[in-house]
């Protein structure tokens, strides 16, 4: 049997408005692929983090050098 490994990873951070206003930060998210090594810019904002979580990992694997080169 083979070991599942990690190819990908969709960081969120659902952000904190509670507290002092101070601490306040808004929903951010990022997309990391391991093999093609691509990574990502931070996307913030809770509109923009629940179209990039919708995604952001579909866009990538039709574009993917890794995958591409992988599957011909």
């Amino acid at each position: 049997m083979s070991r599942p490994w990690v190819v990908a990873a969709l960081f969120v951070d659902f952000g904190n408005d509670r507290g002092p206003v101070e601490t306040h930060r808004p929903p951010r998210a990022r997309y990391e692929c391991v093999p093609c090594a691509y990574r990502s810019e931070v996307v913030t904002g809770p509109a923009a983090v629940a179209a990039f979580n919708a995604t952001a990992a579909a866009a990538h694997r039709a574009v993917c050098p890794a995958r591409q080169e992988n599957h011909q």
